[in-house]
This record gives C-alpha cells, sequence and structure tokens, in this order.
C-alpha cells in the first residue's frame, strides 16, 4: 500500500482504503479501480491523496467481484435479447448461452476463486441485474461446494434464465413481499416458473438440468415454495433458489428491500427448513455479513463506519470511528461489539 497524490492518478488504480466523507460516509470504496471521472471527482471535492494498493501485494481478505462496468455490459445484453424473445420465437434466446458462459469464465478466471469472498450491498436493481448477478453468486457457490465445472456451466445457465417467466406477466413486484400483492397478483407472480419452462421446454440447446433450475428455483425442501409445491432436494436448483432469494431480498424483487445482514438472517434462519444446510452454509461462507461502508452503532454507544474486513471473523471487521476517525481492528479488542446496522 502507497499514499499517492490524486494529481498523479492515470486511471486504473486500485484503492487500498475507502475514501470517506467528513461525516463518515463512503465516497468510494476499498479494492475500487479509479477511472478517469472518479479521479475527477476527488479532484473537485479537494481529495488532495489516496492509498493505493500495490500490485504485488498480497491482500488479507481475496474479494471475487465482477467489476460493475462488465456487470451492466452483462445486464444489458440479457436485457436486449429477452425483450427481443417473443414466445414461440426463440430465434435470439439461444445467444443467451454464450451470455452465461462469459459470466462461467469471468468467475472462474477470478485467482484463488475457491478461497474468495464477496462484497454485497443493498441496491435497486432490475430483472436483467438480478438475473446476472443470481448468476455469478450461484457459479461461485456450486465452485464452493466442489460441483464439477460442466455441471457449473448448466447453473450459469439455468440461474441466467431462471426469471425468463416474468417476460410473460404484468405484476409490479418491485420492492413488494407476497402479502403488499393482491390474490391475483400473487396467482400470475407464482406462474412464472411454469412459463419461463414452457418457454425453453423443447430446445436443445438448453441442458435438462437448467430448464429444471428455471421451473423450480422457488420450490423448498419443506414443499413450502411454488409453482408445485413439490420438495426440492436437488442440491444444483437449491444452489439457485438461495443464490436467487438472497438477491432478490436486497434489490427488492418479490420481497420488500432488506438490508444485507437482513437477508444474511434470513438464509440462516431457514438453513435446514427451506433450504439445503449445505448450500446455505457454503454460500454464508463468502458473503460478508458488513460490507465495507456499512455504519454501525457499537454496545459503547458509538456510531462507527466499517473500513475493512477480517476474513476468518467476518463479525468482527475493522472500523473507524465517526467522532475521533480512530480505526480499531475489533479481532484485537474483545469488549467491544456490533449492536446495530444503522
Amino acid at each position: 500500500m502507497k499514499r499517492k497524490k490524486v494529481e498523479k492518478l492515470e486511471g486504473g488504480e486500485r484503492l487500498a482504503k475507502p475514501i470517506l466523507l467528513d461525516v463518515g460516509t463512503v465516497l468510494i470504496y476499498e479494492d475500487t479501480i479509479l477511472k478517469k471521472e472518479y479521479i475527477d471527482k476527488l479532484l473537485e471535492l479537494g481529495i488532495e491523496e489516496v492509498y493505493i494498493r500495490e500490485v504485488k501485494e498480497n491482500t488479507a481478505t481475496e474479494k471475487a467481484t465482477i467489476e460493475e462496468q462488465v456487470r451492466q455490459e452483462y445486464s444489458d445484453r440479457v436485457k436486449e435479447l429477452l425483450e427481443r424473445h417473443v414466445h414461440n420465437n426463440n430465434s435470439n434466446i439461444g445467444e443467451l448461452q454464450s451470455v452465461a458462459q462469459s459470466i462461467f469464465d469471468e468467475v472462474i478466471e477470478q485467482k484463488e476463486v475457491i478461497n474468495c469472498v464477496i462484497e454485497i450491498h443493498e441496491r435497486s436493481a432490475d430483472i436483467y441485474e438480478h438475473s446476472v448477478s443470481t448468476c455469478v453468486l450461484s457459479v461461485l457457490t456450486a465452485l464452493k461446494l466442489g460441483i464439477s465445472q460442466e455441471q457449473a456451466k448448466e447453473i450459469a445457465v439455468g440461474s441466467l434464465l431462471h426469471d425468463i417467466g416474468m417476460r410473460y406477466i404484468e405484476v409490479d413486484i418491485v420492492n413488494k413481499d407476497l402479502d403488499d400483492m393482491s390474490a391475483y397478483e400473487v396467482s400470475e407472480y407464482k406462474k412464472h416458473p411454469v412459463y419461463g419452462y414452457s418457454a425453453v421446454e423443447n430446445e436443445e440447446w438448453i441442458s435438462q438440468t437448467a430448464k429444471s433450475i428455471i421451473l423450480s428455483h422457488h420450490e423448498c425442501i419443506d414443499g413450502s415454495g411454488f409453482p408445485l409445491r413439490t420438495r426440492n432436494n436437488d442440491i444444483i436448483r437449491q444452489i439457485v433458489a438461495v443464490c436467487d432469494i438472497f438477491d432478490r431480498m436486497i434489490c427488492g424483487l418479490g420481497n420488500r428491500r432488506r438490508k444485507v445482514h437482513e437477508a444474511i438472517e434470513y438464509i440462516r434462519y431457514n438453513s435446514g427448513t427451506k433450504f439445503n444446510r449445505k448450500v446455505c452454509e457454503t454460500f454464508l461462507e463468502f458473503i460478508f455479513l458488513y460490507p465495507n461502508g456499512t455504519k454501525i452503532r457499537l454496545n459503547t454507544g458509538k456510531k462507527a463506519v466499517v473500513v475493512r474486513q477480517n476474513k476468518y471473523m467476518k463479525e468482527r471487521p475493522v472500523i473507524r470511528m465517526i467522532e475521533t476517525q480512530e480505526t480499531i481492528d475489533m479481532m484485537k479488542e474483545n469488549t467491544i461489539f456490533i449492536e446495530e446496522i444503522l
């Protein structure tokens, strides 16, 4: 790590520390790749120096991420293909297989992917970005579970297409739980896996595994899901079920938007009842409990912001006190605890 003048930045550098505003708000997160527009904004705000990660430096926490611009590129491509797709006219839909392959390649090329963790932040998202995010999370989970690469590729296709049936219904699901919808809306929403499966049922380019993911990604191991209310004990379909519900919760699609820690707690609470326990445990291993930039209140009553992670004890990150700007590694301070996320 080295300190560098903002005016000397060229773009492409990776931040070693988050850039905070005076009030403790994170302006740019740690490990962000600095683009030209970011640098211009820093100069505009009068920020003179930042900490840059040296190329050969080993980080304490490896992060498996797809850069935001790449994620957006995939989302736009998925949107384009699905919007051109007409029921019973699948001339373009097969191109999504190559998109899924590209996403799989992005994940598999991450160094030490099996040992990586990933930061997740609450966000608003459309069904296309959600599909890409679910694909990324599903592939990561599959690889960490030791699923073969061939099967992981099938998971990539199925998870990318899992919500294709949403193209055939007109129901507002943004920031809504099922309890917020009318009986008609709930009925229509619960049909989307069937619509999606029907759209690809006779397609030869998509595997039966991927088709079953589209049909069963809302089914649970206790039979409480939909549309068929079957007991979904298949680990491959459970991988997508867990990744789908987690991402839907944090971006508010078919659920009221939740905080990351609330979505994590939901997965943890339903592990072994609604969802396969091993899948849940593996998934939660690489999701940060308190992402960098999270504002928290300690048991002392003081407020702080999370600035860095401790990989092997995610509940005790490195924090910066908002009042004093003191940095504290909670692994070294056993008397303080996080009581509340603000």
